[in-house]
């Protein structure tokens, strides 16, 4: 019953897409990074003292590295 009702939720144009386990990691992986990101920002900038455009760099620069590595981990890109 439960493959009948995957199977037809699949079917619906644009739907399918979007009930697919790859997106489903990609949009909570986003959502933590997107977290992710402003503390880290906050951290630096505010706490650390370090200035905006060195800590902005860092933490940009890092979380890309870290999105990529969890994707791979997750084998969602080859």
């Amino acid at each position: 019953m439960i493959l009948e009702n995957e199977s037809k939720i699949k079917k619906i144009p644009l739907v399918g897409y979007f009930w697919e386990k790859s997106f489903l990691h990609y949009a909570w992986i986003s959502g933590l990074y997107s977290v992710l990101n402003i503390f880290l920002l906050w951290l630096f900038i505010d706490v650390l003292r370090i200035p905006t455009v060195v800590a902005s760099v860092i933490v940009i620069g890092g979380t890309f590295v870290l999105r990529y590595v969890l994707f791979r981990f997750l084998k969602i890109i080859g």
